[in-house]
Formats: structure tokens, C-alpha cells, sequence
């Protein structure tokens, strides 16, 4: 089968058509016929980082592409939920092969059937980052009404978070910095967008909560977005951070009693907790994007075979909501 991979670690020039075995799915697995993909934050650090002490250690040649959307082509033993023919989308284990091929293994308990109201390419934009944007939300229970941040609102899951976030009665507050990036924000709903390079977040939080800071803020960048999250949060309140971070941050929590944590998109799956927890919480997501609740914002689609741009794309920084990869057309 057609695919796009590495070789070795590298920046996006590394990445070259490749000619691959066709999968056969093994128990729990359904062989899917990509049609669509995304590119995430993850697929830059697995294509950049080099292998070490608390990294993935990665199979070359590799595949990435964390998302995907297309038909169920072949199912393997133990799946009773899914048949050859059927659409569906979520996103593939982030240990073995990825999306950019003709076709991918998915343990089937993680998969959630494509929306009906979404095209494929709006469905593998909803994959990772809405499971991760719904999971971040389900583990800090903020209280209905509460104030939250949403740093980098206009971003890959803080546009879908933030969604959430209004969903479930919550009063978002956002980061962004450019002209675009705001007024996308308040689209969405937000009911303040600061401008993360050029306001004290972390003051102008407290001055909309009576002097108290935020109940949760969502850090969905690292660096000075962690910064400003904690900053902005409460005593006795909550950071969630998708992005790891060297720096070390208890000080800046421990007279607040407030709480770090740290969240991987599909943890429970991935380490066998509970294999149906992914799953669940995209058929969660996919209903709520089946009700117009929530939508992912694409800001560019590119054929699969101009992958290296859309990676650079990504690592610019400077993209709104997702980056869509066509695949079954993109050869």
C-alpha cells in the first residue's frame, strides 16, 4: 500500500512516499480505508524527537497521522460492533502506525461511527483533538457556570474546547493574539478574549472573578501559555496541560493548594485501563457535532502528498482550528 512516512527523526523534509504491506487487523482491530486525516502537535514531536528516556521508542520506517476518518475494509477477531463498509473515525494508537496510508489498523473499541452531518475531512479533524478537548474537561469537573481559561482558543483543541466548555454552561474565557485568531474565539462563544502577548492574563483573570482567578485553566500550548494558566487559576482550583513540560511548576501551585494535570488523549485506552474509555468519549463528541453543538474549524486542507507543508504549516504556530489531509485523493 501507498504511505507516507520516515525513516529516521528529522524536520518535515524527512518525510517521503513509502510501499508498505497491506495490515491485517489482529483482535479488537478493523483495517479502515483512509479517506481523511490531521495533522497534530503529536505527529511533529514523533516525527522530531529523537528516541530517549521518556519517549516512545518508534519502529522506522514510520508512519504518522494520529487521525482518521474513512471505511471499514476488514475487521479481525474479537469485534462484533463494526462490518466492512462501515464509515467511521477516531484516531490511531499513538505507539504503532499512523493514518497517512492507504490504510490503517484501529482497535475498533476506540473508534466512534462518522457523523452523518460531517464530511470526512471535518470528522478526522474531530478525532484527537475532540477527545482530547472532552477528556481535559471530564477530568477537571468544573461547576456549571464557572469561569475557565481556554489559552490558545482559537488552536487545534482549544477551538473545540472551548465549544465544549459553552456546551456545558461553563463562562470561557480565551487566549488569543492576532486579529483572526480573536474574533474566531468570540464566534465560538467565548465570553473574553485576552490577548495572550500583550495583556497580564493572569490579573486580567482575577479582575473578571471578583479578585479569585479562574476555577480551571486549560493549558493547550506549554510554554508562557502554561505560564499565564497558572497564574490565572484559583486557589484551590485547576491546571489541565496536554503538553509536556521540563520546567518545574509546584511552587507556583503549592500556596494555592491548586492541582496539575498533566492529560495524554486516550490514557485509559492507551494503558489498557479501560480500552472503551476513547471510544466513549467519542461517541460523546460525535453526537454533540451530530446536534451542531460543536464543529471543527478547518483552516486549510492539503492532498496527502504535500504532507511536509502541512507539517510546516503546523509548526509555524500561526493556524486557526485544524489542518486537513486528504488522502484517498491525495496521491
Amino acid at each position: 500500500m501507498k504511505a507516507i512516512g520516515i525513516h529516521r527523526h528529522g524536520d518535515a523534509s524527512e518525510l517521503v512516499s513509502l510501499e508498505l504491506p497491506e495490515p491485517e487487523p489482529g483482535p479488537h482491530q478493523v483495517r479502515v480505508r483512509v479517506i481523511a486525516s490531521s495533522v497534530n502537535p503529536a505527529d511533529i514531536r514523533a516525527r522530531s524527537a529523537a528516541p530517549g528516556p521518556r519517549r516512545i521508542e518508534r519502529q522506522f520506517p514510520l508512519v504518522l497521522g494520529y487521525d482518521v476518518s474513512g471505511t471499514v475494509d476488514a475487521v479481525g477477531p474479537g469485534v462484533d460492533d463494526l462490518a466492512v463498509g462501515d464509515d467511521v473515525f477516531g484516531s490511531p494508537s499513538l505507539f504503532g502506525q499512523g493514518a497517512n496510508a492507504e490504510q490503517v489498523l484501529v482497535d475498533s473499541r476506540t473508534l466512534g461511527r462518522k457523523p452523518a452531518a460531517l464530511t470526512h475531512e471535518q470528522a478526522a479533524c474531530l478525532s484527537l483533538a475532540g477527545v482530547t478537548a472532552w477528556e481535559c474537561l471530564a477530568r477537571a469537573q468544573p461547576a456549571a457556570g464557572a469561569t475557565v481559561l481556554v489559552t490558545a482558543g482559537a488552536g487545534g483543541v482549544g477551538h473545540l474546547e472551548l465549544q465544549l466548555a459553552r456546551h456545558l454552561g461553563l463562562r470561557v474565557v480565551a487566549t488569543a493574539s492576532r486579529p483572526g485568531s480573536t474574533a474566531l474565539c468570540r464566534e465560538l462563544g467565548a465570553a473574553v478574549v485576552l490577548d495572550h502577548a500583550a495583556q497580564d492574563v493572569g490579573q486580567a483573570c482575577r479582575d473578571l472573578t471578583g479578585g479569585a482567578g479562574v476555577a480551571v485553566a486549560f493549558d493547550n500550548a506549554g510554554g508562557r501559555a502554561l505560564d499565564q494558566a497558572l497564574d490565572a487559576v484559583a486557589p484551590m482550583g485547576t491546571v489541565v496541560s496536554i503538553v509536556p513540560t521540563p520546567a518545574p511548576v509546584a511552587d507556583r501551585l503549592f500556596m494555592k493548594a491548586a492541582s496539575l494535570i498533566y492529560h495524554v488523549m486516550g490514557a485509559a485506552s492507551i494503558w489498557r485501563l479501560d480500552p472503551h474509555a476513547q471510544g466513549r468519549a467519542l461517541a460523546a463528541v460525535a453526537a454533540l457535532a451530530e446536534q451542531g453543538h460543536v464543529r471543527p474549524v478547518i483552516a486549510a486542507s492539503y492532498p496527502v502528498r504535500e504532507l511536509s507543508q502541512a507539517h510546516r504549516a503546523v509548526e509555524s504556530g500561526r493556524t486557526m482550528g485544524k489542518i486537513a489531509i486528504r488522502v484517498a485523493d491525495g496521491w
